[in-house]
């Protein structure tokens, strides 16, 4: 139960002046971060952490949550406009997002992930401060072999995101999954196909991964389409805005994805990606226009954006509650509370109650903030479709290839982000669906890692697995999801969405 006590004390603190403009200064610097294709709302996080060293505890983790949300938003404007996922995070919005812009609806895509984005931040964190006494004590429960089962839950979505061919979304879940195990084993630190290379022992960073699958065979397929036309492509017109009864109609896909991204987000280690991906795909399912999806879907729009904003305010609650962060940037958080002498764990409940409240209240303000600079930078964003084509895609270049380098430095990075890239032309030419390959490069090591851990744990018996009431209900949820994606495949074969998917 919500301790209203608590609440009230730490409004005091929290509408001060200066934190209320911390707030505001993350929002609009994870904006940016979040539109440059390249850099992470991790990366934003880390660059401001160092100025939180001279503030006080609710302006430090106000900065920081203001970056934090926004960020993510902000990765959906560059992978609407210009198939550029401006984080990971936006991966999923790519798919319909895409789309709506080329065919002169990039206002009503850039409209509806904003909208989408805050409704869910905000239900999302509403339902994070109401149960996370719960929630954390449920999440106690959870072992490695707990956490698997919700892992192949999630997986079993893979499918369906396979267009018009499962066996092809196999193919790709494969290469996904095969690219995920470069660096060292987890287990015993031995390399794992690096073929010699010291930059590779870290693994394949995912912002190299998705760059290079979703930004370079689109610039490869648009630069032949402008050299064949001799007059450029145009993205589209910004089109009209969405109105309030499109904004409406889709109020049950809100709901659904943020039930979806709020579980996955206080699951710890499986973050906004995945969420995106489930938000997505619990939109297609449900819907009675599944055909649209693919083919530039509004609904598919407000289920992935839903999805992946969702995951912030439960991701707090194991950070806060059990001390283990929900995410990597909520890792960055919980250091920035051990910097101002605050102590995430159970105690911190008992220790600093008005603190615990005061930061879910300016996750509540740095969405309400996001909404009115996201409005702007929407406005603004109708400068990027009005660029030529000759312009645009060597710009998108240039940034694609330097965000990559800048992420650890390594030109080996880059290469391979090219590498990639020309695998994911080769695997659009025939008709083998990206999202596979990303969702599947996204939770393969944490497939590989809990497996391994339930299995050491067990001394290698399987009986670990049925042994668990979470594990078995999870593992009976994926074997429904398996079924029902059969289901969707035979409902979505030959459709646009089927076709978009594949590509």
């Amino acid at each position: 139960m919500i301790d209203f006590d608590a609440l009230l004390q730490s409004l005091p603190n929290v509408m001060h002046w200066h934190v209320l403009a911390a707030c505001l200064g993350g929002v609009v610097w994870g904006m940016f971060v979040g539109v440059t294709p390249g850099l992470t709302g991790i990366m934003a996080v880390v660059i401001a952490l160092p100025m939180t060293f001279f503030m006080d505890p609710y302006s430090a983790i106000a900065l920081l949550l203001g970056i934090y949300v926004t960020a993510i938003f902000g990765g959906s404007v560059t992978a609407i406009m210009i198939a550029t996922p401006g984080t990971p995070n936006a991966a999923a919005t790519v798919i319909d997002g895409y789309p709506l812009a080329r065919q002169g609806k990039a206002r009503q895509a850039l409209d509806m992930a904003l909208y989408a984005s805050v409704t869910a931040g905000l239900l999302s964190t509403i339902l994070a401060l109401a149960i996370f006494p719960v929630v954390a004590e449920f999440a106690l429960d959870f072992g490695a072999a707990e956490i698997f089962a919700v892992i192949v839950f999630a997986i079993t979505i893979i499918a369906g995101v396979s267009g018009d061919s499962i066996l092809k979304g196999m193919i790709a879940a494969c290469f996904g999954f095969l690219i995920s195990l470069i660096g060292q084993d987890p287990i015993h630190g031995s390399s794992r196909f690096t073929f010699g290379i010291a930059d590779f022992q870290a693994g394949m960073h995912i912002l190299t991964l998705l760059v290079g699958l979703f930004t370079i065979p689109e610039i490869i397929i648009r630069g032949v389409e402008a050299y064949k036309s001799k007059t450029g492509v145009s993205v589209g017109d910004m089109g009209p805005p969405v109105t309030w009864s499109q904004y409406i109609r889709y109020w049950p896909t809100y709901l659904r994805s943020c039930a979806g991204g709020t579980l996955l987000g206080a699951l710890p280690g499986l973050g906004g990606s995945p969420a995106a991906f489930l938000g997505y795909f619990l939109a297609q399912r449900f819907s009675k226009k599944p055909r649209e999806f693919g083919n530039g879907s509004l609904e598919g729009v407000a289920g992935a954006e839903a999805g992946n904003n969702s995951v912030c305010g439960p991701a707090l609650v194991p950070m806060m509650s059990l001390g283990i962060p929900g995410d990597t940037t909520t890792a960055v958080l919980m250091g920035a509370l051990v910097i101002h002498g605050l102590n995430p764990g159970p105690m911190l409940f008992d220790d600093a109650p008005d603190f615990v409240y005061g930061v879910f209240i300016l996750l509540f303000i740095s969405l309400l903030f996001m909404a009115l600079v996201g409005l702007g930078v929407v406005r603004m964003a109708k400068w990027v479709v009005r660029m030529p084509t000759q312009i645009l895609f060597p710009v998108v270049l240039i940034l694609a290839t330097y965000g990559t380098y800048a992420v650890r430095g390594s030109m080996v990075d880059v290469i391979a982000m090219f590498g990639v890239g020309f695998l994911g032309f080769l695997m659009r030419i025939q008709k083998i669906p990206a999202a596979p390959f990303a969702i599947a490069f996204i939770l393969g090591p944490l497939f590989e890692n809990e497996l391994r851990k339930a299995l050491i744990i067990s001394d290698g018996s399987f009986d670990v697995f049925v042994g668990s009431p979470i594990a078995i209900t999870f593992l009976i949820l994926a074997a429904i999801s398996a079924g029902a994606t059969v289901f969707l495949h035979g409902r979505l074969k030959g459709t646009p969405a089927a076709k978009i998917i594949s590509e």
